[in-house]
C-alpha cells in the first residue's frame, strides 16, 4: 500500500469532514471565478459594442435649442437657427490623414408622404454603412436609384414584400430588399441610395456622419474644430452611464473576492487543524509503528492536496458555469463559457497553496513524540 493509498483511505473514513472541506474549497473559488468571470464579461462587451461594432463619433448639424418652462416645469422646445452640414464637410474628414479613420458612413434622413402615413427616409452609402454596422442582414438586394429597401416592421404591418410597391410622394417605388429586425428605429424605416433620398425628401445637405476611429477622444476634438458648423459627440460619452456601473460591479467583484477569500482562507486553516489535532493518537501509532514524521508529512499533504485540487476544479467550474445561468436573469445578457487557461491555473493553484499552507499550520501535533502523542488514547 503506498502513501496516496493511505491518504485516499483516510479520506473516505471521514467523509463528512472531507465533504465539508471540499464544499469550501468548492463554494469559495466558484463564487470569486463566477463573479470575476461576470464582471469581465460586462467589461468585454462593453468594450466591443465602443470599438468593435458600429460608430464611435457622430456628427450633426450645430443647432441651438429653446426650452420652454411653466412654473419650474420643463417641457419640450424647439430647435431653431439649424445649420446644415455641408457635403464638403465629408470631404474635409476624408482628405485628413491623421483622423485614423477606419469606417466613415453619411446620411440623408427625412420624411415624406405615403398612401396613408409618413414613412422615415434614410439614404445611406451601403457598402460602407454595411462594414460598419453587421447586425444589418438585409434580404433582397441594394436599391439602386427609384429603388427601396423596408424595415421588417413596416413589412409586417402593411403586407409588403419583395417586389411589391411603396407609394411616396405619390410615386410608387420598388421594394428590392426587406431588412431583418434590429429592435431600434431601422424595424420602421424605409433605406435607399443617396440620390433617391435627395429627391425624396428635398434635403441637399448631410443628416448625419458617423465615424469608427481608434483614436475618438483625439478625433472629436479635432473635427470640433475643423467642423465649427457641427456639433461632435463621442458613443462613449453616450454609455458613460453603462461604463460607471460596470466599473462599479467590477470593484464589487473585487472586494467580494478578497472577504470571500479571507472567511475561506480562515475556515479552511481552522478545519484542518482540527482534523489534524483530532488524530494525535493516530499519527503516533504511526511514527510508533515505523512511519517517519516525513512520511506523515507525506500523507496529510496528499490528503489536503486531493481535497483542493478537486475543490479548485470544482469550484472553477462551478464559477465558468454559473454565469450562464444569473447572466440571462440577473444582468439581462447573454454569457458565453469560455475556458480561461490563466484564470483556471490562478484558482486552483491558489487553492492547492491554501490547502498546502494549512498543514504546516498544525506541524505541533505532527512534532509530538511518539510515547506524548500515545498518551492521548
Amino acid at each position: 500500500m503506498t502513501l496516496t493509498d493511505i491518504a485516499i483511505q483516510n479520506l473516505r473514513r471521514r467523509k463528512g469532514k472531507t465533504t465539508f472541506l471540499l464544499l469550501t474549497f468548492v463554494l469559495v473559488i466558484g463564487i470569486t471565478v463566477a463573479l470575476n468571470t461576470l464582471a469581465k464579461s460586462m467589461h468585454d462587451d462593453l468594450q466591443k459594442s465602443l470599438t468593435q461594432y458600429g460608430a464611435n463619433v457622430v456628427i450633426t448639424p450645430e443647432s441651438e435649442h429653446f426650452t420652454l418652462s411653466y412654473g419650474g416645469l420643463s417641457v419640450p422646445g424647439v430647435n431653431y437657427e439649424v445649420k446644415q452640414l455641408n457635403y464638403d464637410s465629408l470631404a474635409r474628414i476624408m482628405s485628413n490623414p491623421d483622423l485614423a479613420i477606419s469606417g466613415i458612413a453619411p446620411k440623408i434622413i427625412g420624411s415624406v408622404t405615403g398612401a396613408k402615413k409618413r414613412y422615415l427616409i434614410i439614404g445611406v452609402d451601403f457598402p460602407n454603412e454595411l462594414k460598419m454596422k453587421p447586425w444589418w442582414q438585409i434580404k433582397g438586394r441594394q436599391p439602386g436609384d427609384q429603388e427601396v429597401i423596408i424595415g421588417s416592421g413596416i413589412a409586417s404591418k402593411e403586407n409588403l414584400v419583395i417586389g411589391s410597391t411603396l407609394e411616396l410622394n405619390h410615386q410608387n417605388y420598388p421594394i428590392v430588399g426587406i431588412m431583418e429586425e434590429t429592435g431600434g428605429s431601422e424595424d420602421n424605416g424605409v433605406f435607399t441610395n443617396f440620390s433617391t433620398s435627395r429627391a425624396l425628401t428635398g434635403i441637399n445637405s448631410w443628416s448625419m456622419i458617423e465615424l469608427n476611429t481608434a483614436q475618438p477622444n483625439k478625433t472629436a476634438a479635432y473635427l470640433r474644430e475643423l467642423l465649427p458648423e457641427a456639433k461632435v459627440a463621442e458613443i462613449s460619452q453616450l454609455v458613460q452611464g453603462a461604463k460607471e456601473s460596470v466599473d462599479r460591479f467590477s470593484n464589487f467583484s473585487l472586494i467580494t473576492s478578497i472577504v470571500l477569500g479571507v472567511i475561506g482562507v480562515l475556515i479552511i486553516f481552522v478545519t484542518t487543524s482540527g482534523n489534524i489535532n483530532d488524530r494525535v493518537a493516530e499519527l503516533g501509532i504511526l511514527q510508533a509503528i515505523g512511519f517517519r514524521r516525513r512520511h506523515i508529512y507525506s500523507i496529510l499533504i496528499r490528503e489536503v492536496a486531493l481535497v483542493s485540487l478537486s475543490g479548485g476544479v470544482l469550484g472553477y467550474l462551478l464559477g465558468e458555469l454559473t454565469p450562464l445561468l444569473l447572466g440571462p436573469i440577473a444582468f439581462q445578457k447573454t454569457v458565453s463559457f469560455q475556458f480561461n487557461p490563466l484564470i483556471a491555473l490562478t484558482a486552483i493553484s491558489a487553492s492547492l497553496f491554501i490547502g498546502i499552507v494549512s498543514i504546516f499550520l498544525a506541524r505541533r501535533a505532527i512534532s509530538l513524540n511518539p510515547l506524548e502523542a500515545l498518551s492521548y488514547i
